[in-house]
């Protein structure tokens, strides 16, 4: 009895929770996505990795002939650590620069080829691997 016939914005309100929920859908996707838009299967392992601020990642595909990404640039297997080096003259968070290596399952030698000239030239480098379900 209190409210008048018209209520006026009342009947707004439902369209206000659509609105923040459409606001709110692009800000969780981008989280979602992949890390480096290069998709690889990566091997499981029960160990946590250390969290770093802002990696240089690295992605290796599988297959026949694998491509090597840096970020989400592909570069050439002879390109890469010139590439990477380029990238960590603007490392800002001290101590070696962190390479997050995402390299797929069946590639997994050119993985270890990769930072062992990596480690040679002083990067820190992380393997990314999924969790065991």
């Amino acid at each position: 009895m209190s409210l008048p016939e018209r209520p006026g914005l009342m009947h707004a309100l439902p369209l206000v929770d659509l609105l923040a929920l459409v606001m709110l859908f692009p800000l969780l996707s981008t989280s979602l996505a992949p890390q480096a838009g290069v998709e690889v299967e990566l091997p499981e392992t029960d160990f946590r990795l250390q969290r770093v601020a802002n990696p240089i990642v690295v992605s290796i595909t599988g297959g026949v002939d694998p491509q090597f990404w840096v970020g989400k640039e592909l570069v050439e297997e002879d390109d890469l650590l010139a590439l990477v080096q380029k990238r960590a003259e603007s490392w800002e968070s001290g101590g070696a620069p962190a390479v997050l290596m995402r390299v797929d399952k069946s590639a997994q030698m050119h993985g270890v080829n990769v930072m062992l000239k990596l480690k040679s030239e002083g990067f820190r480098c992380l393997l990314a691997a999924k969790p065991i379900q």
